[in-house]
């Protein structure tokens, strides 16, 4: 028996099922779609109220640079029990009252606000605005133009090359940096210091009571000080860098102190101070005898200093060499 081929209405039929089964798996797609859609929006209106009540403005397009926000009131990112700032994680109680790791664990999970439990629930929306916020180091008016991430604040400025040294001498009242200084010591007190040569050694003489000198470098204007302090030994002498604490040490020196065929040396690294205070005997320092001084009081010293290759320090001073010309 010949196979009879299907009727129009069958095919047409078999069309529609084929369609139906294309729409409900696109209508249940859409459905999925417009779930994830909806979670995601609610995610976003949950940060963006976040960002308005600390910031009092909306994060919207925060993605493009530019768009920036002001934080009126720094505070508001800080931790309410230690006053220290925030960093992730952060906890919060069913009222919303925030608090830090550390603290959660001091007040042993009970909010000190409201007395709910605490230590338990992140606040996601202030740890993004953590992550995201990036704030001016405090050392800008000195030069630095950094914009660092908040949580790591402390940390770049305890390494910021841009920290201030004050002038050592003590009527003046000049405070910039490092870079700086050389200049205005240069063009402000050219008659105040002792000038030498990098890897060159010079002859400095000093008194018993003299408290220090100053040196500057003549090509690239770096201000050292050498320190002398009277002990019950002897006299300690060192020699420092006018430079940020923070940066690593960039120059060693050579010291020898002479008095008839005796004589006594230190090698060493020239620690690094952001202004002259009263000598202290550091690390390392060389002790001289009272007698070296002889009868007029005066010590002969020759000193060199030359600079530490690989250090950071002379890494910055060969991208801002200064040149001075004196007359």
């Amino acid at each position: 028996m010949a196979n009879t081929p299907p009727s129009r209405d069958h095919l047409n039929w078999a069309k529609v099922r084929d369609w139906q089964k294309d729409l409900d798996y696109l209508c249940s797609n859409h459905q999925s779609s417009k779930k994830r859609r909806t979670a995601v929006k609610e995610e976003e209106e949950e940060e963006a109220a976040a960002w308005t009540n600390v910031f009092g403005c909306s994060a919207k397009a925060s993605g493009d640079p530019s768009n920036f926000l002001t934080l009126t009131d720094a505070d508001l990112l800080d931790c309410p029990i230690c006053f220290q700032n925030l960093s992730i994680p952060v906890f919060q109680c069913l009222n919303g009252h925030l608090a830090c790791l550390s603290c959660c664990n001091k007040v042993r999970n009970k909010c000190p606000t409201c007395s709910s439990t605490i230590g338990h629930n992140r606040c996601r929306p202030i740890e993004k605005i953590i992550e995201s916020v990036k704030i001016s180091c405090q050392y800008k008016k000195y030069g630095c133009t950094e914009l660092v991430f908040r949580g790591k604040k402390s940390h770049h400025e305890g390494m910021c090359i841009y920290g201030p040294c004050s002038c050592p001498l003590s009527d003046c009242a000049f405070i910039g940096s490092f870079k700086k200084l050389s200049l205005h010591f240069s063009t402000d007190h050219s008659g105040s210091a002792k000038r030498f040569c990098y890897d060159c050694t010079f002859p400095i003489s000093l008194e018993l009571l003299q408290k220090y000198v100053i040196l500057q470098e003549e090509q690239e204007g770096t201000v050292f000080i050498l320190n002398n302090g009277v002990q019950n030994l002897g006299n300690v002498i060192d020699v420092c860098c006018m430079a940020p604490t923070s940066s690593e040490r960039g120059f060693s020196y050579n010291l020898l102190a002479t008095s008839g065929g005796r004589s006594v040396k230190l090698q060493s690294f020239a620690e690094n101070v952001c202004g002259r205070i009263e000598h202290t005997p550091p690390n390392s320092f060389l002790m001289v005898p009272s007698d070296f001084f002889g009868s007029c009081g005066q010590l002969k010293l020759e000193l060199r200093i030359l600079r530490s290759p690989g250090e950071h320090l002379l890494r910055i001073f060969e991208k801002n060499i200064f040149h001075f010309h004196y007359i």
